[in-house]
């Protein structure tokens, strides 16, 4: 009896998790099949599951737009935004270990609310700085809009990390003649290399796939990808050839850059929790 309901609760774990494979799986199917169908296919309800492959739309999308450009926008805007906000983030995160206090350890905590406030309740101030400042229609403007709202998540994520570094490292490395920033980079940086590679993936992952920001500061010469593939959206009809084969290729990079750092985001969430 005992056996008989370990295997209904083993196959209602697997319905589960098929079912979840499905759900996340086929929107991601659809644009990639649509990509390399012709728009009539694309139309037909229900969708043919066999089709001969259709490349006129990577085709168009290299030839007649400015694809590529907007390809090129988005790398410089999220390695940009990336090593911005790592480097501003850490460093907080650093200070804060160093100068701990009561106000350092609430403030800490405080720097989550900023992730958690709407994006679109600070455009209108943000558009205004950035336009006063002149770099509305600049690589500046969403790279620093980008950084501002990453950087305090990224400092309230590292300040987790740090915290639990033993300040036994840091005293050794002072009585040996070490600076604060030698220290930083010789014992801090490496010991965090994994909490590195979660935060790369995460705000990569925004700078990339943000538009509302990247709408309003950006032009023509600085589209990003989400910009690009939103024109194809228009007020009558929408280009779905085009868009999904743009948006096929958009999840491309985040993809290999997830792969490359799958055990480093493992090893990241699992630290420090099992202690010795």
């Amino acid at each position: 009896m005992v056996k008989r309901i370990q295997w209904y609760l083993r196959i209602v774990k697997l319905s589960g998790l098929a079912l979840l494979m499905l759900w996340t799986v086929t929107p991601v199917y659809i644009i990639v099949s649509n990509a390399f169908r012709q728009t009539l296919d694309i139309k037909k309800m229900p969708p043919a599951l066999i089709f001969t492959p259709f490349f006129k739309h990577f085709e168009r999308l290299f030839a007649l737009d400015n694809f590529l450009r907007y390809f090129v926008n988005s790398i410089v805007i999220s390695v940009s935004v990336t090593f911005v906000t790592i480097a501003f983030g850490t460093l907080a995160a650093y200070g804060l270990k160093l100068f701990r206090s009561r106000v350092g350890e609430r403030l800490s905590n405080l720097l989550l609310l900023g992730k958690l406030v709407p994006a679109i309740t600070v455009l209108l101030p943000m558009y205004i700085i950035m336009n006063r400042l002149r770099l509305t229609g600049t690589y500046f403007g969403p790279i620093l809009a980008h950084a501002a709202m990453g950087i305090p998540f990224i400092t309230w994520i590292m300040t987790c990390f740090i915290r639990d570094i033993p300040n036994e490292l840091l005293e050794s490395a002072t009585v040996d003649g070490c600076s604060r920033m030698r220290a930083f980079f010789h014992i801090i940086f490496p010991m965090l290399t994994p909490a590195i590679a979660s935060a790369v993936i995460l705000i990569m992952q925004f700078s990339w796939n943000e538009l509302l920001f990247s709408l309003q500061l950006t032009n023509i010469d600085t589209y990003p990808l989400t910009v690009g593939i939103a024109r194809y959206v228009g007020a009558i009809s929408v280009d779905w050839g085009k868009s999904s084969a743009a948006a096929t290729i958009t999840i491309v990079p985040i993809i290999i850059v997830g792969f490359f750092m799958q055990k480093y985001l493992v090893s990241g969430m699992t630290a420090g929790a099992v202690k010795g």
